[in-house]
């Protein structure tokens, strides 16, 4: 029966009904019965996935779920409602401070500014030990934090840190980390290029004298 099938082209219709008889849960289970006992090799499982794959992405196969999705249409009024659950739950001070945790729990890939980059390499010389980025006080993260004296030094940019908003946002900072029992020491962008040096030396008294 085989042989005699060799050369023969099935037409679609056929293997779809080859295709559909193999769904069946009767075959489906006829199959599992005489595949008890037999191991598959991983070449034969990954050859199987990829089959399954190919099968899943085929176009026939997207068609029929493009085709099974319509007549599912959410209607207006479905759509409003799940708008508004949805802007109601953005909209709670839970899920925006949640969100806002999470973004400060993050640990992204950040490039120091040239003047951090100065002072880090003076404070690396004269081993000092700071932690960089640091979120403090819920919200803050701070350019170099030394605990064991409860320092924190910032480097600010002429540009920004003079700017009225980033002024304020500096002052709010620096009483916070005042109402916590921490120092801060900010270091402007010309003083940093110029004597970063001198800089690195004043911190590294403060540390050993806490």
């Amino acid at each position: 029966m085989r042989q005699a099938n060799l050369g023969k082209i099935l037409s679609a219709e056929t293997r779809e009904k080859i295709r559909q008889a193999r769904m069946r849960p009767e075959a489906q289970d006829r199959m599992r019965q005489r595949m008890l006992g037999h191991s598959v090799s991983p070449e034969a499982r990954e050859k199987i996935r990829q089959a399954a794959l190919e099968r899943k992405n085929s176009p026939e196969a997207r068609e029929r779920r493009r085709q099974a999705h319509l007549g599912h249409s959410v209607s207006p009024e479905a759509r409003e409602k799940l708008r508004q659950a949805a802007i109601k739950r953005m909209a709670s001070a839970e899920a925006r401070e949640n969100l806002r945790q999470a973004r400060l729990r993050q640990v992204l890939p950040t490039k120091d500014t040239s003047i951090e980059c100065l002072l880090r390499a003076e404070f690396k010389k004269r081993r000092l030990h700071f932690e960089m980025h640091k979120t403090m006080f819920g919200r803050w993260q701070p350019d170099f934090v030394f605990e064991s004296a409860r320092l924190i030094v910032q480097a600010d940019g002429d540009y920004w840190h003079s700017r009225p908003d980033k002024k304020a946002t500096d002052s709010a900072f620096d009483k916070a980390a005042a109402a916590a029992g921490w120092s801060v020491w900010r270091f402007g962008e010309r003083e940093i290029h110029m004597h970063a040096p001198a800089c690195a030396r004043a911190v590294a008294r403060f540390v050993r004298d806490h």
